[in-house]
């Protein structure tokens, strides 16, 4: 461990412990009074479906099979995870969730796709009052997401990510430079790289059309430098005066040359990957990657990872994207009870802490945890160097999107404004985004906002 990460993990843990869980995680994990689970076993023999994608993800595969292993001997259900390609997830979510025959009772969603379905999910208010969830105990981006901006929950955080810087230590001490708190740090420390002379490129950025991902960062910049994507009224404001300077600072990665050119096309991961194969000096993007970094094949990069929260903006505000998947059930399910038992096992924190800390089998290895208890815990943070302490820092300050259903409509038409002034340096900018805020207010008025 750097001197770098020995100090950061100092630092999160004094910032952000509170009780660990280590006296809970004790307990028999056998025990159903341990869940709130009914031990008389009232649904022994039903078997539920979970419709979700990428079942070799570490947080779900480990999920699945503590659940195969524990949750069906202490209550007699069992569960099938689906596992869709995420290329495919949210057409076939839209379809089961619409289809009152749908053979599937449980559902993870991502946020911007939840509000299409929520008329189609079992409110969550009384169960989560009824089973003692503490509530408090996800951040406010993450409340947000699992309720829309409203007083009913549609689900509970399930699989979060917040975005967080990733570098390599020894390349910023190579030139001098502390990790950046600032975008505008972020173009120094470039530069700072560029006149060292080093082959290494100062940062990989992601531009390409994939999934909205381009736009990660993107609002980030937005919102730290003072402007949203809508203003109180829902009149697009992301063409502003301010929004301009914002999409400028974040072109400017790839206009400066500090991102190589290939950039304009790719993906977070494909991003992320010049990262861990020694090519680039730093990464902004969601914590699940970290390992990567850590468990890099190139021992400079691997001996040298470190991470710290996502920058903010120079004289403004640090607030980036909180990104949640949340769980629920479909309202149609024939086994609902049965269901929410699941979900009293899936999200607790005993089970979250238990995931987290299963590092033995690398297919189960994850840093992914939702809840602010599990994120402080002492043992979590000394397994992941911090980790979850840095985590913690990020989601203080995250926000989420607009959960509009018209939102995953808009989302395309801000991702290719991205993608085509990445594409060509020679773009007006103000003219590509203030043609896209007329693509975006159009939307809003056909859905009667203005009315």
């Amino acid at each position: 461990m750097t001197l770098v990460r020995r100090l950061l993990l100092l630092l999160t843990l004094a910032l952000f412990l509170t009780m660990p869980l280590g006296g809970a995680l004790a307990q028999d994990v056998m025990d159903p009074a341990t869940f709130g689970l009914d031990a008389s076993k009232p649904y022994d023999g039903t078997h539920l479906q979970f419709l979700i994608c990428c079942s070799t993800a570490p947080q779900f595969a480990s999920a699945a099979v503590k659940g195969a292993d524990e949750f069906t001997a202490m209550t007699g259900i069992s569960v099938s995870w689906g596992d869709l390609p995420f290329g495919s997830f949210q057409e076939q979510l839209y379809l089961e969730a619409t289809n009152p025959n749908t053979e599937f009772d449980i559902v993870a969603f991502v946020d911007a796709w939840g509000t299409n379905i929520y008329d189609f999910l079992h409110p969550l208010n009384d169960f989560v009052a009824e089973a003692g969830i503490d509530w408090d105990d996800y951040g406010p981006a993450y409340q947000s997401a699992s309720t829309g901006n409203s007083d009913t929950i549609y689900g509970l955080p399930f699989r979060g990510h917040p975005l967080l810087l990733h570098y390599r230590a020894d390349v910023l001490e190579a030139v001098g430079m502390d990790p950046p708190a600032t975008w505008q740090d972020v173009s120094a420390i470039s530069q700072a790289i560029v006149d060292s002379g080093m082959d290494i490129a100062p940062i990989a950025m992601y531009y390409g059309l994939n999934v909205d991902q381009n736009l990660f960062n993107w609002y980030s910049h937005l919102w730290g430098a003072g402007t949203d994507i809508f203003d109180e009224n829902w009149e697009p404001v992301f063409n502003n005066e301010t929004g301009l300077a914002a999409t400028e600072q974040y072109l400017s990665y790839v206009r400066d040359g500090y991102s190589p050119e290939a950039s304009i096309a790719w993906n977070e991961q494909e991003a992320n990957q010049e990262l861990v194969q020694g090519r680039a000096a730093m990464f902004i993007g969601w914590w699940w990657m970290a390992s990567r970094m850590t468990n890099s094949e190139i021992p400079e990069v691997a001996e040298n990872a470190a991470f710290a929260p996502a920058p903010g903006w120079e004289g403004g505000d640090t607030a980036s994207y909180g990104y949640l998947w949340p769980v629920g059930v479909l309202s149609q399910s024939d086994d609902l009870d049965a269901a929410l038992e699941y979900l009293k096992w899936l999200t607790h924190p005993i089970t979250e802490r238990r995931i987290v800390l299963d590092a033995e089998d690398p297919a189960l290895d994850t840093n992914v945890a939702v809840r602010l208890s599990v994120l402080a815990d002492e043992e979590v943070n000394e397994v992941h160097n911090g980790l979850q302490g840095v985590a913690s820092a990020v989601l203080a300050d995250a926000r989420t999107i607009p959960l509009i259903p018209e939102y995953t409509e808009i989302i395309p038409v801000l991702a290719e404004a991205i993608n085509e002034l990445a594409t060509d340096p020679m773009a007006d900018t103000q003219a590509v985004l203030d043609l896209a805020a007329e693509d975006v207010r159009f939307v809003m008025q056909a859905a009667g906002y203005y009315d």
